[in-house]
């Protein structure tokens, strides 16, 4: 019987798998088309949102989030301001670089763990291109986002674990570890794999299969890994001296009714299924519902593997977190589930014998590159049947910002917008002007403005800087208006401005923003 390498209580018995270097070999090459694809597609500069925040947080490099230190995410900012610091590209572009390693790795990273376990290399292709090709993980990477390294860590943490069981070398349960601390330092959901393979060395500790020491060596090493976050944890309680708040804020933060959401299931799931879609919109997901159907039926790996079912909870508990968690960016937390199952795709793919003639593998890469033009294709059928995919009434449009071509199309070489607004908004400002922006159009805005001090007269209202013009009761309008200053917002959407703005005042165009005037 051709046993399987990964199996539990038959490490040493087991074959061996392929050369070291041919890993290594594959693991760089995969790395290479991956950065490629990811560098010919990135945002070139600026970029909205959160994306757009970190570029500023990056070039200032503040580790300081009041109240929400889940968020400041040290590792990658502290990246990308040294790849800033290099010269070679502005703070901003320089954010974007680092987005584009971690995922590009992550993509290597697919490929390494779908060939350890199938030990077939077109299914591990194949799973390499749907997770580089998968859209959310394809658009956050090629724009300054933390997922893509988050990710990354979350793979590798498998991948030690298969390590360890290959070879029964406690050493991979330390890399394991040290590497979950890592991941800590990016985003707080790289933990939640790692925290299904701790219970699952902790049952082995029970089980006398594993030396109890590894629980204390591995914690310790977690805590290593992880100095980054602990760092700013500690700046958090410096500003509080209150250790509950301060841990609330490191692992909750601002986002507890998110976090701890258990209402709209049925609409949210929905929604699940539609970004799902999205992300695999050819029929080599079937077969990652195929390896899922064989991991559940025992069947895809031999000798009693943990790996399976290791796999599977994981994917399991990625998705019931994101599909659950309410908050504008839900899709971005999906992109680990969206990981692991390109690993159940080569599992599919390696369990269905007819994929080994040659018109099988030729037809599933034509599949899985094909989800390139479907992109397009969906984008435009969205544009021509002019389909609203803003149907909540929150959303409103932005300056040289396609909607549908911004969400649907997971290349952003093309986003010159921000910066485009950015400076003609703030050099068509009159002098001393207040400008409030939202958090959408607020980072370009903010790093035109104070990083490369274009019009210092202009008062750009920053909320965790200037909170009394978000909250203000009184009539902030006319005191502004005695100083002297004139008053613009970014967006005439009720949700978009504060109070005060349409209590006191009414808007009128200028240019591409809006002057708020006495009623």
């Amino acid at each position: 019987m051709n046993r399987s390498i990964f199996a539990d209580d038959c490490v040493s018995g087991c074959a061996e798998p392929s050369s070291r270097r041919k890993l290594l070999a594959g693991w760089f090459v995969a790395l290479g088309v991956a950065g490629v694809l990811y560098a010919f597609t990135m945002a070139p500069d600026l970029v909205w949102q959160d994306a757009g925040d970190y570029q500023w947080q990056a070039a200032k490099l503040n580790l300081v989030r009041p109240g929400d230190t889940i968020r400041v995410h040290p590792f990658f900012l502290v990246l990308a301001h040294g790849l800033g610091r290099l010269g070679v590209w502005n703070y901003a572009k320089a954010a974007s670089v680092a987005s584009i390693a971690g995922t590009a790795i992550l993509a290597a990273n697919i490929w390494l763990l779908s060939f350890l376990l199938t030990r077939r290399l077109v299914p591990s292709i194949i799973a390499f291109l749907a997770c580089l090709l998968a859209h959310t993980i394809w658009q956050q990477g090629v724009q300054p986002q933390t997922y893509g390294w988050s990710n990354a860590f979350s793979i590798a943490v498998l991948i030690a674990a298969v390590g360890y069981i290959r070879t029964g070398r406690l050493r991979w349960l330390m890399l394991m570890f040290f590497l979950g601390g890592m991941g800590l330092s990016v985003h707080m959901m790289s933990q939640l794999a790692l925290g299904v393979l701790g219970v699952w060395v902790l049952l082995r500790v029970i089980r006398r299969r594993t030396p109890a020491w590894t629980l204390a060596a591995g914690a310790a090493l977690w805590i290593i890994g992880g100095l980054l976050f602990w760092y700013v944890v500690f700046l958090e309680y410096q500003r509080t001296g209150n250790a509950g708040a301060t841990l609330v804020s490191a692992f909750v933060g601002k986002w507890g009714s998110a976090v701890f959401n258990i209402s709209g299931l049925p609409g949210m799931f929905v929604r699940s299924m539609a970004m799902f879609v999205l992300n695999f919109p050819t029929p080599i997901a079937l077969f990652g519902v195929y390896g899922i159907y064989r991991g559940i039926r025992g069947r895809q790996l031999s000798c009693g593997s943990p790996i399976s079912g290791l796999l599977g909870a994981i994917l399991g508990i990625y998705v019931l977190f994101a599909m659950r968690y309410r908050v504008p960016n839900q899709n971005f937390f999906f992109t680990p589930a969206y990981a692991f199952f390109s690993v159940y795709i080569a599992l599919g793919i390696s369990a269905a014998r007819w994929t080994r003639r040659t018109w099988a593998r030729i037809t599933i890469i034509i599949l899985a590159v094909a989800v390139v033009p479907g992109y397009w294709a969906i984008c435009r059928l969205v544009q021509t049947w002019k389909i609203d995919l803003r149907g909540d009434g929150k959303t409103r449009s932005v300056p040289y910002r396609d909607f549908n071509s911004y969400y649907l199309l997971p290349w952003q070489c093309g986003q010159t917008g921000p910066r485009r607004f950015a400076e003609e908004t703030l050099d068509s400002l009159p002098l001393r002007a207040v400008l409030i922006a939202d958090s959408t159009t607020l980072p370009p805005l903010r790093y035109v403005r104070y990083f490369e001090g274009r019009r210092p007269d202009v008062l750009l209202v920053v909320p965790e800087e200037h909170r009394e013009y978000w909250t203000a009761r009184q009539d902030l309008l006319g005191k502004l208006q005695e100083e002297g200053r004139r008053v613009f917002v970014v967006s005439d959407h009720p949700a978009y401005i504060p109070r005060w703005v349409r209590l006191y005042g009414r808007l009128e165009r200028f240019g591409l923003v809006y002057e708020v005037v006495e009623h």
